[in-house]
């Protein structure tokens, strides 16, 4: 059961960006917001046409975790890419709550991830397919 205090407030939505625009996002945001009702999803994805973002890249999107009460992210292809890993463990080095959403479930992540470099995020398959 989620706590109440969790449900009127910003969630960072961190998602690996083959996901961006597809299917599997607007399912993936369709759970967050049964799990958090009345609150706000940031989603970076939404942001790709940002100038802040096209100059600053990841820095950018730290900024924007910071702004948000908990993180929620998603893996792609049971892996966790690099900007995913990046920003899940950002969060909680700043206090910021962090759930994996796996399917329909929530697993509340309190110890940091190992993730893919950017290398091998880019070698997945099906990584540039979507975009």
């Amino acid at each position: 059961m989620i706590p109440t205090s969790y449900y009127s407030m910003k969630i960072y939505y961190s998602h690996a960006m083959p996901i961006y625009g597809t299917n599997q996002e607007l399912n993936e945001k369709k759970q967050i917001m049964k799990k958090f009702p009345k609150s706000t999803i940031v989603d970076p994805g939404t942001l790709q046409d940002n100038p802040e973002k096209q100059r600053e890249g990841m820095e950018y999107c730290l900024r924007l975790v910071q702004t948000c009460q908990t993180l929620v992210f998603s893996k792609f292809n049971g892996k966790i890419t690099a900007g995913v890993g990046k920003e899940v463990n950002f969060a909680l080095k700043q206090k910021i709550d962090v759930f994996e959403l796996n399917g329909s479930e929530l697993h509340k992540i309190i110890k940091p991830v190992e993730y893919l470099s950017v290398m091998d995020t880019i070698s997945l398959p099906g990584y540039f397919s979507n975009r």
